[in-house]
C-alpha cells in the first residue's frame, strides 16, 4: 500500500479492472443497462481513496480502467485481419495502438478528479461528470477522433429516458449516466446523516428524464411518413470483387428490390459498395441499375466505389467510397463521396500533410476525402447519407441536418467483421444520431445489422446478421430542427471549458479545502 492510500495496490487494481469489464456488459450484444449506472462505481471509489503523489500516481488507475474496458470492446478488431490479410497477428497492433489512445483519455479523467478532489471543495457529483464528459468530447476530435465506447451509447437501450440528448448530443447522456454512478457511490461511502439527501437526489436523476422523454414521445406524433425499403444482400466480402463472383451481387440486389417493390416503396436502399462496380464508368452496369429502379417505380440510394482521373501527383486517379442516388427516368439525382474515411482502413491519416505517407501501404483502400455535405432531394424528402462509419460521428451528422436533410440512411459493409460485437455495437450507436436530431434513420448493411429507427430512437424493425433479406417500413418526416442540430456541442465544449477552471483551480490552490467524507 502507498503511503496515504487507504487500499492496497493489488485491491485498487481489482476495482479498477471489475470497472472496466463490468461496463463493457452494458454494450451491445449484451445491453445489460444496469452496468451502466453501477459500473464506474469501484473505479470512482479508487479515486477517491487514492493520495497521489505525482501524476503518474493519478494517471495510473484510469488508465488500468481503460484497458480492461477498451480491450473486451474492440477484441474484434483482431478478427478483421483475418478475413482481409489471413494473419490476426497484423491487427494486434493496431488494437493495442488504439486501446492504449482511448484509455490514455480514461487515465486524463483520473489525474484531473484526483487533483480536483485533492485541493477543492467542488462536490464529487458536480467534478466527475463535467471532467468526464470533457475528455469524452477530447477523444471524439481530430481525423483519428473515435467516440466508439463513449458511455452514453448504452443509453439507447431506454430511448425514452434520453430524448434530451437533442438538446447535449449523446455526450450529455454519459453526463447523466457518469452523475448516477458518483450519487450511488456517495450513498455508500458518506455518513449516514448525510444518506438521505443523496437518496432523493438519486431518485430524481433517474426518474426526471424518464419523465421528460414521456411528454416529449406523447407531443411527437403529427408527422407525416415515407416508405423506405432497406435492402441487406448478404454478399461475402471477399467474393464480392472477384469477377467470377460479381453478377450474383447483381442478381441478388435484383431479385430482393423485387420482393420490396412489392410493397410500394417511395425509396429503396442499398448497402455500401452495394454494386461491384465503379457505375459512373460501366454503362451497361449503371443501366442495370436504372432498368431495376425503373420496374420498382422508385428511387435506388446504392453505393458504390467511384474514381476521378488526375493530371497531377503520384497517382492518375483518386477514389472514393460513394453513394449514387438513380431515379426510375433514369436520372442521376446526386452523388455523395464519403468524407470521415476510417483511419488505416480507408486512407492513412495525414497525408495530405506529409506526402512521404502516400508510400505507407497498410492494405487500406486508399481513397481520397469527400469535400461537399450532399443532401439528397427526392418529391417525398430530403436526406443524408451516411458511408460507414459515418454514422458514430455526432458533429459531422447534425451538420447534415442543419443543411436540411430530413431522414437519414445509413449504408455500410461489416461482412468483415464476422460474427463478433462489432456489427451490433455499430448500429447501436446510429441510433443516438435518431434522438440527437429528432430524424428517422434507415439502415442499410450487407451484412446486418439492418434496421429502421423513428426519430426518438426506437427501432421499428431489425435483421439479423448474415441473412439475405429486406425491410420495408413507413418512417416518419421531420422538418424540425432540434436544439443539438442547430448549435452542435455547446454542452460537452462548456464541460472542457469548466473542467479547465476546476483543473486551474485545483493547480493555484483557489477553490476551497478539500471535503472530508
Amino acid at each position: 500500500m502507498r503511503r496515504g492510500d487507504t487500499i492496497s495496490r493489488p485491491r485498487q487494481y481489482a476495482l479498477l479492472v471489475l470497472s472496466g469489464v463490468m461496463l463493457v456488459l452494458a454494450f451491445p450484444p449484451i445491453d445489460f443497462l444496469p452496468a451502466a449506472f453501477l459500473a464506474l462505481v469501484p473505479f470512482f471509489y479508487v479515486l477517491q481513496q487514492t493520495r497521489a503523489t505525482g501524476f503518474w500516481s493519478a494517471f495510473r488507475p484510469g488508465l488500468v480502467a481503460g484497458l480492461a474496458f477498451f480491450v473486451p470492446l474492440f477484441y474484434w478488431m483482431i478478427l478483421l485481419s483475418s478475413r482481409q490479410m489471413e494473419n490476426p497477428i497484423i491487427m494486434s497492433g493496431p488494437l493495442i495502438l488504439l486501446v492504449l489512445l482511448e484509455s490514455f483519455y480514461w487515465g486524463l479523467f483520473s489525474a484531473g478528479t484526483i487533483l480536483v478532489g485533492s485541493r477543492t471543495s467542488v462536490p464529487r457529483w458536480v467534478a466527475l461528470p463535467v471532467l468526464w464528459v470533457a475528455c469524452e468530447q477530447l477523444r471524439s476530435l481530430f481525423v483519428i477522433g473515435f467516440t466508439w465506447g463513449a458511455l452514453g451509447y448504452a443509453g439507447i437501450t431506454l430511448p425514452r429516458a434520453v430524448q434530451f440528448a437533442s438538446v447535449t448530443g449523446v455526450f450529455g447522456v454519459s453526463f447523466w449516466m457518469v452523475l448516477v454512478n458518483v450519487l450511488v457511490l456517495e450513498l455508500i461511502t458518506v455518513r449516514p446523516a448525510r444518506r438521505r439527501a443523496f437518496v432523493w437526489a438519486l431518485v430524481a436523476a433517474l426518474v426526471l428524464p424518464v419523465l421528460h422523454g414521456s411528454l416529449v414521445v406523447a407531443r411527437d406524433n403529427q408527422w407525416r411518413s415515407i416508405r423506405v425499403a432497406v435492402v441487406q444482400p448478404n454478399i461475402e466480402a471477399k467474393r464480392k470483387w472477384d469477377s467470377d463472383y460479381r453478377h450474383v451481387s447483381f442478381e441478388v440486389l435484383e431479385e430482393l428490390t423485387r420482393e420490396a417493390a412489392k410493397q410500394n416503396p417511395d425509396l429503396i436502399v442499398w448497402p455500401e459498395t452495394a454494386t461491384p462496380s465503379r457505375l459512373l464508368y460501366e454503362p451497361d452496369d449503371l443501366a442495370w441499375v436504372v432498368s431495376i429502379a425503373s420496374e420498382a417505380g422508385a428511387p435506388v440510394l446504392t453505393g458504390m466505389p467511384h474514381y476521378r482521373r488526375v493530371q497531377e501527383g503520384p497517382r492518375p486517379f483518386e477514389s472514393y467510397n460513394s453513394s449514387l442516388l438513380v431515379m426510375p427516368d433514369g436520372t442521376l439525382a446526386g452523388k455523395y463521396d464519403k468524407i470521415h474515411l476510417v483511419p488505416f482502413g480507408e486512407a492513412i491519416p495525414f497525408e495530405s500533410v506529409f506526402p512521404i505517407l502516400e508510400k505507407v501501404d497498410f492494405g487500406e483502400a486508399d481513397f481520397r476525402v469527400g469535400t461537399e455535405r450532399v443532401v439528397f432531394e427526392i418529391p417525398e424528402v430530403r436526406f443524408a447519407t451516411l458511408i460507414c462509419y459515418e454514422s458514430i460521428f455526432p458533429r459531422l451528422v447534425r451538420q447534415f441536418v442543419d443543411g436540411g436533410a430530413e431522414l437519414l440512411l445509413n449504408i455500410t459493409n461489416d461482412a468483415w467483421y464476422g460474427r463478433t460485437s462489432m456489427p451490433y455495437q455499430h448500429a447501436s450507436m446510429a441510433v443516438m444520431r435518431s434522438i440527437e436530431n429528432r430524424r428517422s434513420l434507415a439502415r442499410s448493411a450487407n451484412s446486418g445489422v439492418s434496421m429502421v429507427v423513428d426519430p426518438h430512437g426506437r427501432v421499428l424493425a431489425r435483421t439479423a446478421i448474415f441473412e439475405r433479406t429486406f425491410l420495408v417500413h413507413d418512417l416518419p418526416v421531420v422538418s424540425e430542427k432540434t436544439l443539438y442540430s442547430e448549435h452542435g456541442d455547446v454542452f460537452p465544449w462548456s464541460a472542457v471549458g469548466l473542467s479547465i477552471l476546476l483543473v486551474a483551480a485545483a493547480a493555484l490552490g483557489i477553490a476551497g479545502r478539500p471535503r472530508q467524507d
